[in-house]
């Protein structure tokens, strides 16, 4: 054991060597100094620099890509109005009429299948309201949907499909009260006697459980001749197209466009994002009304930042009279009305720029960009070249260290090897190599300890030995009184058994038979005591407390003789004698602790319960059974065995009678066999308790009937048939009292 000063000098010795090694770091680093300075003084100006140059370049982008998505919106815009054109002059000099609808769509088939931006193109009548549109079922697929009045006044909604001859007709539908003089498109476009865009708004579902659409209407009212009106032309644009034109501006700009409506409430709507779902309520399959709604935070960030109407922030370029339409302006000139922004959104910083255009300034074309992606490469340079900062630097310190590593790595390992030892791993090791004299013998010397503490803890408990090295106390006399389960067991017959071998053939066997029995006892928290002979004894809730003593000293009990049978059958097939041993464990009060003189010590238990214990494990032999443990033993365990009652017997010592009890199995392992043998052996016993022989001796045949070798069961029915010849069991004695 290590003596307190010398754990001092120890303790001691270990700082002056970590302010050894300290101060190599700190030679180390100044030397390195120069090279860390200079390096990150270059490093940090070319990041700064850098940053500079992308954060320029990254504003052009912005307005560049601004002035693109513009660009787009002219083309898409002007694709629907060239429709527009195409439908009057296909309509020619008389406005259609419902038997000219199929002619019309006919006419129009082709050029709505070239253009595959537009979502519908329809023609509704101004005086009977009757209307016609061709839709798209796919992109090359066209179907007609008609809604006429006939003769009769009837109102009919049928649907036509284009097989390239000419409008095969499909099916009929309800009539769902559709009037399109009541639609957005067609009261904007009576109220300004021109071709016009309308505000956003959500078209007419055909049919039930369909998917709301938003989007907005290119529309241009019929006149005749005398300047009344016949009809408007209707050419539609959703915003799902739009979100897909968005989807696809320029993939290589790590940022992205978006498109917002402004009402004249001054509520904003987001009507178009490269990622549809971010402006669809998933919940109704329509387009949010309002910008705060949106799934895009950084957008909605964005948002923020332009205050007020976005008339405000429109410019000095003169708005266009179209409320949809972007004003018919140059990239350039695009570019240069780009407003562009910084900020920050939950921990993100965001470099954003918008214009705003359309009739009254309503539209905001704007667009977002991470910074952090913007400046990837800016961070990627620095991040390499602060790896092969990393990198000198660490091979410099790895030179400057390795020498004295080598040489302190012996020392390093007897250290762990002495704090090994302190915590009793005692495993046999090589000494450390070295070339040292000094080194290499105090390894020698660490390795002889081990084997001298291998050995010297063979002697005494290995718990005890343990917690007295880990406390740094001196084992002294000594005890406390503690409650403990104590197991004695004996091999029945050893002395025959002895006789037919040689001593060293005794030695060998015997050693078998107690290693086994000592890796039970330890393996369930035991502490072997003492070898009497062929007998052992052994005890709980010392010297570590343990609240399960009883039941883990019944379980190891059984895992014992379960293993002496496994042993047994090996010793049989190799023609050995086998052992038979017998146990007994009682549970009570002791006094634990070092017990001897100041030179020789043993840390034991004394007391009458160890005499009990005993005494118990000799009583097996009038039973016939293998373990006997004290009632005490059985209700501290409780519900963790399976035990049955044997008898109430006078034991030596004791003035009243103990019931004693035969230990079957641990309670998870009860078969119904046994679980019957204990129901039967209790119903027995409390006959016989109360002094109701015949009734015992009844129920202690019908259990030998059932098991004739039940020795228990033999043993009380002869005192029932004969209670006064045969009174309770006498006291035992016993040989292995300590």
């Amino acid at each position: 054991m290590i003596e307190p000063a010398a754990q001092r000098s120890f303790g001691g010795n270990m700082k002056r060597d970590g302010h050894t090694h300290n101060f190599r770091l700190l030679l180390a680093l100044a030397i390195l100094t120069p090279l860390l300075v200079s390096m990150a003084v270059v490093g940090v100006a070319t990041l700064y620099l850098g940053q500079l140059s992308v954060g320029e370049l990254t504003r052009t982008i912005v307005q560049q890509t601004v002035a693109r998505v513009g660009a787009q919106m002219k083309q898409l815009q002007d694709i629907a109005q060239d429709q527009n054109r195409l439908n009057l002059k296909v309509m020619a000099s008389q406005p259609p009429r419902a038997g000219d609808f199929k002619r019309l769509a006919a006419a129009l088939t082709p050029s709505f299948e070239v253009n595959e931006e537009l979502d519908g193109i329809y023609y509704a009548v101004e005086a009977t309201g009757e209307f016609f549109s061709l839709l798209r079922e796919t992109n090359k697929v066209v179907n007609l949907q008609e809604r006429t009045l006939d003769q009769d006044g009837q109102r009919h909604r049928r649907l036509f499909r284009w097989n390239e001859t000419g409008w095969q007709f499909e099916r009929e539908f309800p009539w769902d009260n559709y009037d399109p003089r009541k639609r957005p498109f067609y009261q904007t476009a009576k109220t300004a006697r021109s071709t016009i865009w309308t505000p956003t708004y959500e078209f007419w579902k055909d049919h039930p459980g369909e998917r709301q659409i938003t989007g907005v209407t290119c529309a241009t009212p019929v006149y005749d001749d005398a300047g009344q009106l016949q009809g408007v032309w209707g050419v539609d644009l959703d915003t799902l197209s739009l979100c897909d034109y968005l989807a696809v501006v320029n993939p290589e700009v790590p940022g992205y466009p978006f498109i917002v409506e402004e009402k004249t409430d001054g509520t904003r709507r987001v009507i178009a994002h490269p990622d549809r779902n971010m402006v669809i309520d998933a919940r109704t399959g329509m387009l949010f009304r309002d910008a705060n709604e949106i799934h895009d935070e950084a957008v909605k960030a964005f948002l923020r930042q332009i205050p007020g109407r976005f008339a405000a922030h429109a410019g000095r370029v003169a708005p266009h009279a179209g409320p949809l339409m972007l004003a018919e302006l140059a990239p350039s000139s695009v570019a240069a009305r780009t407003k562009t922004l910084e900020f920050t959104d939950r921990g993100t910083n965001y470099l954003g720029g918008c214009f705003v255009t359309g009739r009254n300034n309503h539209l905001l074309i704007g667009m977002v960009l991470d910074k952090n992606e913007v400046m990837g490469r800016v961070k990627q340079n620095a991040t390499w070249f602060f790896a092969t900062f990393v990198v000198v630097l660490g091979a410099s310190v790895i030179g400057i260290f390795w020498f004295a590593r080598r040489a302190s790595r012996p020392l390093v390992e007897l250290q762990r090897e002495a704090h090994a030892v302190g915590r009793l791993e005692l495993a046999p090791s090589d000494p450390p190599l070295s070339h040292i004299r000094e080194i290499r013998e105090l390894g020698h010397a660490m390795a002889l300890m081990k084997t001298n503490l291998r050995s010297f803890r063979k002697y005494v408990p290995a718990d005890l030995v343990g917690d007295l090295v880990r406390s740094g106390r001196e084992a002294v006399l000594g005890g406390e009184r503690i409650s403990a389960t104590i197991y004695f067991s004996d091999i029945a017959g050893f002395t025959p058994v002895a006789e037919q071998l040689r001593p060293e053939e005794i030695v060998e066997h015997l050693g078998v038979y107690l290693q086994a029995m000592s890796d039970g006892v330890a393996q369930h928290g035991g502490t072997v005591d003492k070898y009497i002979g062929d007998a052992v004894m052994a005890f709980w809730n010392a010297p570590r407390p343990n609240p399960a003593h009883a039941a883990d000293a019944c379980r190891a009990a059984l895992a014992n003789q379960r293993q002496l049978d496994r042993l047994n059958e090996q010793w049989r097939a190799a023609g050995k004698p086998v052992f038979h041993t017998r146990i007994g464990l009682h549970t009570g009060p002791v006094v634990v602790g070092n017990i001897g003189s100041e030179h020789r010590m043993n840390y034991t238990v004394i007391g009458d319960s160890v005499n009990l214990a005993s005494r118990l494990e000799n009583l097996n032999k009038i039973y016939g059974t293998r373990i006997l443990i004290s009632e005490t033993t059985r209700a501290a365990a409780g519900a963790a065995i399976s035990a049955r009652p044997v008898d109430r017997a006078s034991v030596k010592g004791k003035t009243i009678a103990v019931t004693v009890y035969e230990l079957l199995c641990e309670a998870e392992a009860e078969t119904p066999e046994q679980a019957e043998l204990k129901h039967q052996t209790e119903e027995a016993f409390t006959h016989y308790q109360r002094g109701d022989y015949a009734a015992a001796a009844a129920a202690y045949r019908d259990l030998l009937k059932r098991r004739p070798a039940d020795g228990v069961a033999a043993a009380l029915l002869k005192r029932c048939e004969n209670p006064t010849a045969n009174p309770p069991v006498p006291s035992a004695t016993s040989t292995h009292v300590p």
